[in-house]
C-alpha cells in the first residue's frame, strides 16, 4: 500500500541519472566517506567523468540541497541541476590543478559547494544554472570560526558559458535607463530654470525703468495711481 508513493517521493527527492556513469566510477564512489574535508579517490573519479562532458550537455532536475543533506549517500553520484549565485573562489592545491572550489547561495540562503574543472571560470556575483554530480557533505569552518556541513557537486567549466549569466548585465539596463531619466530631468529643470531667470531678470529692468520715469516726471502724472503706473510704462518704452 505505502510502496507506490515511496517510489514516487524517491523520484521527486532525487532524479534518475546515476546510470551515466561507468561502473568503475560508480565502485570507485563507494569509497567516499560524508563528513571529512578530503578529495580522494571518488573525487578524482568525478573529475573523469566530467572532463567528458560536452557544451550541450542537459541538466537534471533542480536539486534539493536541504534533502540531499538528508541521504548524501543515496545522491552520491547523481546528476542535479543547480542555481545559485557564486560567491567566493579559490584555485585547489596540487594534485588538483585546473580545479577551483566555489561557494554558491542559492534561493533560499543555503549555501553549497561545487568544484569546476577547466580553465573557464565563473566570476563572483555570477548567476548560475549549471548540472553538477554531488560528491559529498563536507565539514568546514565558515568565517564565523563555526563548523558547517555543506553539501559539494563537482561540474565542467564547458557548461557555464552557454548556461550562466552575470548578474552585472541585469543590472546593467535598469541602471541606463535611470541615467537616461536622470539627464531628462535635469535638461528639463534646467530649461525652466532659464526661463524664469530670464523673465525675472526682464521684470527687474522693467521695473527700474518705470521708477526713473517716475522720478523725472513726479509733478506731471495723473493723480490716479492706476493712470500714473500707465503714463509711466509708456515714458520708459519711448525711451528705448
Amino acid at each position: 500500500m505505502y510502496i507506490l508513493p515511496m517510489l514516487i517521493m524517491c523520484l521527486i527527492w532525487f532524479p534518475v541519472g546515476n546510470s551515466q556513469l561507468d561502473q568503475s566510477i560508480e565502485e570507485r564512489l563507494k569509497t567516499v566517506v560524508d563528513g571529512p574535508d578530503t578529495l580522494g579517490e571518488g573525487f578524482a573519479a568525478l573529475i573523469e567523468d566530467v572532463r567528458g562532458w560536452k557544451e550541450d550537455f542537459i541538466p537534471a532536475n533542480r536539486a534539493q540541497t536541504r534533502r540531499i543533506m538528508e541521504d548524501p549517500a543515496r545522491a552520491r553520484g547523481l546528476l542535479f541541476s543547480l542555481q545559485g549565485t557564486a560567491e567566493q573562489g579559490t584555485p585547489l592545491a596540487p594534485p588538483w590543478g585546473g580545479v577551483e572550489e566555489w561557494f554558491v547561495r542559492d534561493a533560499n540562503g543555503d549555501l553549497f559547494c561545487i568544484y569546476i574543472v577547466g580553465e573557464s571560470q565563473p566570476s563572483q556575483g555570477m548567476q548560475l544554472s549549471i548540472p553538477a554530480r554531488f560528491y559529498k557533505t563536507i565539514e568546514m569552518e565558515g568565517r564565523d570560526k563555526r563548523l558547517r556541513m555543506y553539501p559539494t557537486f563537482v561540474t565542467s567549466s564547458i557548461v557555464i558559458p552557454a548556461l550562466a549569466v552575470s548578474s552585472e548585465v541585469h543590472l546593467l539596463f535598469p541602471l541606463l535607463a535611470m541615467v537616461l531619466l536622470g539627464g531628462f530631468i535635469v535638461f528639463l529643470l534646467s530649461r525652466s530654470g532659464g526661463k524664469n531667470k530670464y523673465r525675472s531678470r526682464r521684470l527687474s529692468i522693467e521695473t527700474e525703468e518705470v521708477l526713473d520715469a517716475a522720478n523725472e516726471h513726479v509733478g506731471e502724472l495723473p493723480e490716479d495711481s492706476s493712470k500714473a503706473l500707465g503714463v509711466m510704462y509708456e515714458q520708459s518704452e519711448a525711451k528705448e
